[in-house]
């Protein structure tokens, strides 16, 4: 039994050898290419992050059909090249990196088999249309679109209302893709209102020379000497911010007034620095994109995270970013697309594409290429040795002081009132900077209408010894605004002989800093500069001659007094006319004689002509000459003012406007001047249709009477401050007629997002409130040949004549009572005794009639007796 045994044993493990031999297939081997930078933290991180994932992957699939292989290699200097050349010698079926887009498209487009490759981009950002060319279905992002950070960065922006930043880049290899991260942000900010003051593009500082930091420093240099102070880092590695923030600090680029903000490429590696680092960053606002920390999966991956970093890179900080995390992600997205089955390139990249899985920097599933969760961002406040989340933002909830949940996402209010903070600004501070500072060692250059047609405004003058002299209302006004400024401000005017249009142009042109002059708040000018606070408001009128108003001439003196003084005249004629009668009686025939009608007809006939001292009737008592005195007095003041009143009428007020509004010069195809560089030309045929032949340019405020008296022009059109200066120069014949057109006012024009133009509101403000602004007007503007043109005498009332109306009527109203009492008595004395003479004569007469009577009754009654 023993040799059969044996051989029974041998002949089982032949069979099973060769069976195993016959059934044995080895694992496909699928190369991950790694194209990432190994020379910068972010890819330090990457790549320790994509060797644990293939690590794991083995561990847990054991019996897989297909082994990952990670083939890594440096990007540093040429990636593009080195990729091309290892991609033509080794089969890739799948590749991770670090690249620009376009470099990626210019790996992928050549070689024709490359094209189903899936290329998976690590970058920060997810660039594409308008930035990329064209589509390349195989690129697939692993990040948030650009215009996402390029909205946050805008919301910042907007939230501290700041106008201007200054955009700073690192080189990119394709001069495009620089300009395309400046049309984006430059779109994003102006929907918050804000511009790019300028954008500074900073080498590479992974292919660092011998130039690269001295090119950096004089780049900072000159920012330094710019007056905007708000700079951002749109695109920029780690290393170039560190050495950026660094040399900015010992120049004294991140103190007081200085705004600096980060990106994510940036802030979410913020943990790995060293305290030094730190240090140069304080006050620096940023947004990283937000993971959650405390999640077990992430506790855990940090642990192996740390050991795997550390061994390998033992002098730096083993701390996890939102990089590391993606990176992971998407080598379990490329070895869950392998488990699928087919492990072609084609059928990989489909796999990748409908990936739907929780890693651990969120959901992995794609749209259109890009990762199709929606980022929320920490805004972060760099203090101390790290940085504290003042707020988040996303682009679905804008700013909350909470992590938005699923009520933001069902639809909750977006919240873009909240308060940010507290915030800890550059060099300590804690209010808000300005984000804009004037340099003194840099003057101004204000442009200044050289040939305006109002003189009193801005008048430009040669001066043989000194070059230019400006004088005028607008330049004083701006002289006195400059006193109330908290700083000095060096400037010099410089002379500009186009229209105002242009002129405020210059200032978008960077030609100007400034613009004083009589000039018009305009929605358009706005486009291009930003405007003060109005120093003087302004609209546009209608001016014409005048004309007789002959209609009118009859009624003229109605016109010398009011209704109530007219009322109030024969009332109180006809009341001083009753007290004389009542004292003239019994004394005076004049008023006591005759029947009632009669001594009424002479009481109203004496009350009319005392008013033209022509009264006949004579007084024989004192007290009516009293009574008389002070309305005589009065009467003769009347008389005087109406005198004067009327004769100013007669030779002033009867002018009236020649055309009551621009529709009848329309009607009449009259033409109309204008100042030829004004906007009031464009006004006239663009918003109140005049016909272009009836509009004719006029050079100077002298020019306007010649044509007027030409007949070259029937109506002229002005700005209300020109308009009161004609009508104040040229007081005679002339009128406004017609509504008035409101405009803006006339305004300092400066470039926007200065923190000059808010100071310089303030300033006018201030000297508007003090009076100065009314003085020089006074002064500048209304006093010139006469006081008023074609002004019309006001009615006259009854409170210039108070006094002595109260003192006659008075005196009229002692003397009725003095006269009317005595009469009332005796009246009622005489009533009295007629009463009692009455009573007597009754009382008589009853008792006469009662005695026969009484008689009869007692013989009566004796009788009846008897």
């Amino acid at each position: 039994m023993r040799p059969f045994s044996t051989l029974w044993l041998y002949s089982i493990l032949v069979l099973i050898m060769i069976n195993a031999a016959g059934g044995f297939s080895p694992k496909r081997k699928i190369v991950i290419g790694g194209g990432i930078d190994g020379s910068s933290r972010l890819g330090r991180e990457q790549q320790v992050a994509m060797k644990m994932a293939i690590i794991e992957y083995k561990s847990l699939c054991t019996n897989c059909s297909a082994e990952l292989i990670l083939d890594l290699w440096d990007s540093v200097p040429t990636l593009a090249s080195t990729a091309m050349n290892i991609m033509n010698t080794i089969k890739i079926e799948a590749l991770l990196f670090d690249l620009t887009l376009l470099e990626a498209a210019l790996i992928s487009d050549s070689n024709k088999n490359m094209t189903q490759v899936p290329f998976l981009s690590l970058a920060p950002t997810a660039i594409s249309s308008p930035l990329v060319p064209q589509p390349h279905l195989n690129l697939i992002h692993m990040s948030t679109n650009i215009v996402v950070h390029m909205k946050c960065i805008a919301a910042i922006v907007g939230y501290f209302k700041w106008r201007q930043v200054t955009a700073i880049f690192e080189q990119s290899n394709v001069l495009a893709l620089n300009h395309g991260f400046m049309t984006l942000l430059s779109d994003a900010l102006k929907k918050v209102d804000a511009t790019i003051d300028q954008s500074v593009i900073f080498p590479l500082m992974r292919s660092r020379g011998e130039n690269t930091e001295l090119i950096i420093d004089k780049k900072l240099s000159k920012l330094k000497n710019n007056s905007n102070r708000v700079f951002v880092l749109v695109q920029c590695s780690l290393e170039l911010a560190i050495y950026v923030f660094q040399q900015a600090n010992q120049m004294g680029m991140v103190g007081k007034e200085y705004v600096w903000i980060i990106s994510d490429e940036v802030a979410s590696l913020i943990d790995s620095l060293n305290s030094s680092v730190v240090a140069s960053m304080q006050g620096v606002l940023g947004y990283k994109t937000h993971f959650n920390e405390a999640s077990p999966s992430i506790t855990k991956f940090r642990i192996k995270f740390g050991q795997s970093y550390s061994l390998q890179y033992p002098q730096e900080r083993n701390i996890i970013s939102i990089f590391a995390l993606r990176a992971y992600d998407a080598t379990w997205a490329i070895a869950k697309a392998v488990g699928g089955g087919d492990s072609s390139s084609k059928s990989l990249l489909q796999n990748i594409l409908v990936s739907n899985f929780s890693g651990l920097s969120g959901n992995i599933s794609f749209r259109d290429g890009e990762l199709a969760q929606s980022s929320t961002f920490e805004i972060i406040n760099v203090f101390g040795k790290s940085y504290n989340c003042v707020a988040f933002w996303s682009q679905d909830t804008g700013f909350t002081k909470e992590l938005p949940g699923q009520d933001y996402a069902a639809g909750k209010t977006r919240n873009e009132t909240i308060n940010l903070g507290p915030i800890i600004w550059p060099g300590g501070e804690v209010a808000v900077p300005k984000g804009w500072e004037f340099l003194p060692m840099v003057p101004l250059r204000i442009g200044v209408p050289a040939s305006g047609a109002f003189r009193q405004f801005v008048n430009v003058s040669h001066e043989n010894v000194t070059g230019f002299s400006f004088t005028g209302f607008s330049i004083e006004v701006f002289k006195a605004a400059l006193k109330h400024l908290p700083y000095h401000l060096p400037y010099e005017f410089i002379p500009f002989s186009g229209d105002y249009d242009k002129m405020v142009y210059q200032i978008k042109q960077k030609v100007f800093d400034g613009v004083v002059g009589d000039t018009n708040i305009l929605a358009k000018r706005s486009q291009w500069a930003e405007f003060t606070q109005p120093y003087v408001t302004s609209g546009i009128n209608l001016v014409v001659p005048t004309k007789p108003d002959y209609p009118r001439d009859i009624w003229m003196f109605m016109e010398v007094f009011d209704a109530k003084l007219w009322l109030l005249i024969p009332s109180f004629s006809l009341f001083i006319g009753f007290v004389i009668w009542v004292i003239e009686q019994g004394v005076n025939p004049d008023f006591g004689t005759g029947s009632l009608s009669q001594q009424v007809g002479t009481t109203l006939w004496f009350s009319f002509t005392v008013l033209f001292f022509l009264q006949k009737e004579s007084l024989k008592r004192n007290l009516s000459r009293v009574v008389l005195a002070p309305w005589v007095f009065l009467v003769l003041m009347l008389t005087a003012s109406f005198t004067a009143v009327l004769t100013s009428k007669v030779t002033v007020s009867q002018l009236v406007p020649s055309a009551k509004d621009i529709e009848d010069l329309i009607r009449e195809n009259a033409a109309i001047g204008c100042n030829r560089k004004s906007f009031t030309c464009d006004f006239l045929r663009n918003v109140l249709h005049v016909k272009p032949e009836n509009v004719r340019n006029i050079s100077s405020i002298d020019d306007y009477p010649e044509a007027f008296e030409s007949g070259n022009i029937k109506a002229a059109i002005f700005v209300t401050a020109h308009a009161k200066v004609f009508l104040a120069e040229y007081c005679r014949g002339y009128k406004m007629t017609g509504p008035t057109y409101t405009f803006g006012g006339l305004g300092f024009a400066f470039q926007e997002g200065t923190s000059l133009v808010r100071d310089m509101s303030v300033a006018v403000l201030k000297a508007i409130e003090n009076g100065e602004v009314f003085e020089f007007e006074r002064q500048m503007l209304h006093s010139l040949n006469c006081n008023a043109s074609g002004a019309t005498t006001s009615k006259l009332g009854p409170r210039p004549f108070s006094v002595i109306f109260y003192l006659s009527g008075g005196v009229a109203l002692v003397a009725l009572l003095v006269t009317a009492i005595p009469m009332m008595v005796h009246h009622c004395k005489e009533a009295l005794e007629k009463v009692k003479r009455f009573l007597w004569v009754h009382l008589l007469l009853i008792r006469s009639c009662s005695r026969p009577i009484i008689e009869l009754a007692m013989q009566s009654s004796v009788g009846a007796q008897a």
